[in-house]
């Protein structure tokens, strides 16, 4: 089968049997190659990823997603604005404040896993504080419940708003990137947001490139956010690429999961954003 065939064909090899096929320099972009033996196939010079009318799904849903995290800071600076103005609550206010800054720094330098368990620890103790002045009689226990309130909207919100400045980032695009990176916030601030909401999606935007270099451990977001960058793109899902040359190809949202990667020739490859079986 020879490259003229490939490109003229629908995109799909799924399960086929393509030992020793020649791919060379083939733009196999958005190709299933689920399941298919490849074992020795030339893939040099290739080209793997996402079509553009995919990448611009992509792009919606991070920028849904990025607005949706918008709203939800809208609403946590709301509870956080009420608190502080609420004479019963005003401590517990600056305090939530205080905690939410603590635990941006711990998504920066701890990971994921270990600042969801800090917050969720956190929410139970304020919980169990409140009732513990609710029933003592020494206060209403409104600053635990409003302050609890005001950490889950914001364990959400960096969740939502890491995942989709995460899922843009993977393509490979600066202005895409920054275009889901503010429209959260800009979003946020129409609908009565403040500074805050700028500053957080400064700190999502840093925090998600971390985790797509792989130096936060947010492995959790890391995999979303490349399940959606692959999920139109090239797929060698479950494929035998044993033996099979990629050497000089561009590698970008592509699906490696489950494939049989043994002997396979990376040189000069340019492989980002792929998804993998980890070791």
């Amino acid at each position: 089968m020879d490259n003229s065939e490939i490109k003229k064909e629908e995109k799909s090899f799924k399960g086929q049997n393509l030992e020793n096929a020649n791919f060379s320099s083939a733009d196999l972009r958005g190709t299933d190659f689920t399941g298919a033996v490849l074992t020795d196939a030339d893939f040099s010079k290739c080209k793997t990823g996402l079509k553009t009318s995919s990448a611009v799904l992509v792009f919606l849903f991070s920028l849904i997603i990025s607005l949706f995290s918008g709203y939800i800071a809208m609403l946590t600076g709301m509870t956080v604005q009420l608190m502080i103005k609420t004479p019963e609550t005003v401590t517990a206010g600056y305090i939530t404040v205080g905690l939410m800054l603590i635990f941006i720094i711990l998504a920066f330098w701890k990971g994921g896993k270990n600042t969801l368990v800090s917050v969720a620890v956190t929410i139970i103790a304020v919980l169990l504080i409140g009732l513990i002045f609710f029933l003592s009689g020494a206060g209403t226990g409104m600053g635990s419940i409003y302050g609890s309130l005001a950490l889950i909207l914001f364990v959400l919100m960096v969740f939502a708003g890491t995942i989709a400045r995460a899922t843009a980032g993977t393509l490979s695009s600066n202005i895409i990137f920054l275009i889901v990176a503010v429209g959260g916030s800009i979003f946020s601030k129409s609908l009565g947001g403040g500074l805050g909401t700028v500053v957080l999606a400064i700190a999502c935007a840093i925090i998600s490139k971390r985790i797509l270099s792989g130096s936060a451990d947010f492995s959790m977001v890391r995999n979303i956010a490349l399940k959606v960058g692959t999920f139109f793109g090239t797929s060698f899902k479950n494929a035998d690429l044993t033996g099979a040359n990629f050497s000089e190809s561009i590698i970008k949202n592509t699906n490696f999961k489950g494939a049989k990667l043994s002997g396979v020739n990376w040189g000069n490859a340019k492989k980002v954003f792929s998804l993998e079986d980890e070791n």
